[in-house]
């Protein structure tokens, strides 16, 4: 028997709070090497890609494959969602589909607490001044991931290149978390100058990120380049941190943030001081010092959308949510 979920029905069970436990738990199951996942496979389409991400766990007794299309354009021209996805989960005793899932909201979330990991780990504790460039789903859900992580930020300034966007953004997140101050700046230079943490949540194919507008001790998440098309961070940025840590250097140096470095012979993979799994083990240091200048690199797991959606299953058949399916 198959559980069926629909988006709504995952968003009935899922907050940020058990995403993030589920993101930071898959971290340290890979600094353990308690994991199998290949690299994730691409479909290129002329307006899209299509990514099929398999993994198992273990410890988790999870398994399982994520299907994600990523076309930019869809919202402009068909009205629906730039990333869709649906996750199967399978027994790995005997291979039977235990649920198939909305994974579109899944996604969401699992890559705004992968942001959080990074910050946790890797920015000052007391960050105060938080830079976001990318206002849609995924600013969003790095700012619900950053606020699970470092509650007491004062301020976080918003940039999109569509001024519509980035006001209804600012208006949003100030409703949802009445803390800190958001305001929106009037460029991705004003964003990240003074910032304690810069957040990077776009599909732009150009670096827009300048390592000379990053002050000591400042922590940069990366979120948005998924593919070689895409890059958020000059050169200069990669240069400039003290420590390169990526989710897995094996898709890391497939987009654009770090192939280009490379193909320009600045970067190899030795200059990578971690994955964020050894730095989650506790195998490997995160920051040591408040001047470091650090960045985290997010190009997306399967562990991720694996971790999270067992999490959704168990969740929801505790709580009869779903239909299930002969």
């Amino acid at each position: 028997m198959t559980l069926y979920l629909t988006q709504d029905e995952v968003k009935e069970v899922l907050d940020m709070k058990s995403t993030f436990e589920a993101v930071e738990g898959g971290f340290r199951e890979m600094g353990n090497e308690n994991i199998e996942m290949p690299p994730r496979v691409y479909l290129h389409f002329e307006k899209g890609v299509l990514i099929a991400m398999p993994a198992y766990m273990p410890g988790l007794d999870a398994a399982g494959t994520k299907i994600v299309t990523v076309h930019p354009g869809n919202k402009k021209d068909h009205g629906l969602p730039a990333v869709i996805a649906r996750i199967i989960l399978n027994s790995p005793e005997n291979g039977v589909p235990l649920a198939i899932m909305d994974g579109t909201y899944i996604t969401a979330l699992r890559t705004g607490a992968a942001g959080a990991t990074g910050i946790k780990y890797l920015s000052r504790e007391d960050s105060e001044v938080v830079g976001v460039c990318g206002t849609g789903v995924q600013g969003k859900s790095q700012v619900m991931g950053l606020m699970e992580v470092r509650p007491n930020v004062k301020k976080v300034k918003v940039f999109d290149i569509i001024p519509a966007a980035m006001e209804a953004f600012a208006k949003e997140m100030s409703e949802m978390f009445p803390g800190p101050e958001f305001v929106t700046a009037a460029s991705a230079q004003e964003a990240a100058e003074g910032s304690d943490i810069v957040i990077t949540c776009t599909p732009s194919p150009k670096a827009f990120i300048d390592g000379a507008w990053l002050k000591k001790g400042c922590h940069v998440s990366a979120i948005g380049a998924d593919t070689g098309a895409k890059r958020e961070l000059m050169t200069s940025v990669i240069t400039k941190c003290n420590k390169r840590v990526v989710d897995f250097i094996p898709q890391a140096f497939v987009v654009g943030d770090f192939k280009v470095p490379k193909e320009e012979g600045v970067i190899t993979e030795d200059d990578i001081y971690a994955e964020m799994g050894e730095i989650v083990a506790g195998k490997k240091a995160g920051r040591e010092s408040p001047d470091e200048i650090t960045m985290f690199k997010a190009t997306g797991l399967a562990i991720q959308d694996v971790g999270t959606a067992s999490k959704v299953y168990e969740l929801a058949k505790a709580k009869g949510v779903g239909i299930t399916l002969a």
